[in-house]
């Protein structure tokens, strides 16, 4: 049973880095994308955030049917939920902290024009559904704020983030783990 359990934590750990990887090449295309090519509200709203959602949560229903499969195909549910948490959790420290480099440090220029290029895209949308001038500028003065406060990361921030992260993930797991959770049948 340990060695069931040891190669749930280091199946899910490896997994998690390359699920990590993956979801960070995914983010910065998609900030390329913002950046260069965002033009349209449909194509941006309509297509691109339902496809991006669809294709990560494929990805990672992916990751967690190889891991079962790795260890042997039946896994408790405290193996389960340990696996898909420490998978969720690597590759979420991995996305996020490589989003943040690539954009502080790598490239920032691409990240303010993926910025933006969202911003001249929701304005599009607004002006598009005949939304007031007021609720527009509105609109978009709360999103110039939001991206502001997101660049100015404090040490209190990071640690309250990374908590709210670690709960929202175990959620996940624990959901996942109940879907994904397959035990031996006992026979007498």
């Amino acid at each position: 049973m340990e060695d069931i359990n040891s190669a749930v934590r280091k199946q899910g750990a490896l997994r998690g880095v390359l699920f990590g990887l993956i979801m960070l090449a995914i983010d910065i295309l998609k900030l390329y994308y913002l950046a260069y090519w965002a033009k349209s509200p449909i194509n941006t709203f309509i297509i691109l955030y339902p496809v991006y959602y669809i294709v990560l949560f494929g990805i990672a229903l992916f990751f967690i049917s190889g891991l079962r499969n790795k260890i042997g195909r039946y896994w408790t549910l405290k193996q389960a939920i340990t696996g898909i948490f420490i998978l969720l959790f690597v590759s979420s420290v991995i996305w996020n902290n490589g989003l943040t480099l690539f954009s502080a440090k790598i490239n920032p220029d691409v990240a303010q024009k993926a910025h933006v290029g969202f911003v001249e895209t929701r304005r599009a949308a607004m002006l598009s559904q005949k939304q007031p001038v007021e609720k527009i500028n509105k609109e978009v003065k709360n999103m110039n704020e939001n991206f502001s406060a997101g660049s100015h990361m404090t040490v209190a921030s990071f640690f309250s983030s990374l908590f709210i992260s670690i709960i929202l993930v175990f959620a996940v797991s624990a959901l996942l783990g109940v879907l994904f959770k397959r035990e031996r049948v006992v026979s007498q």
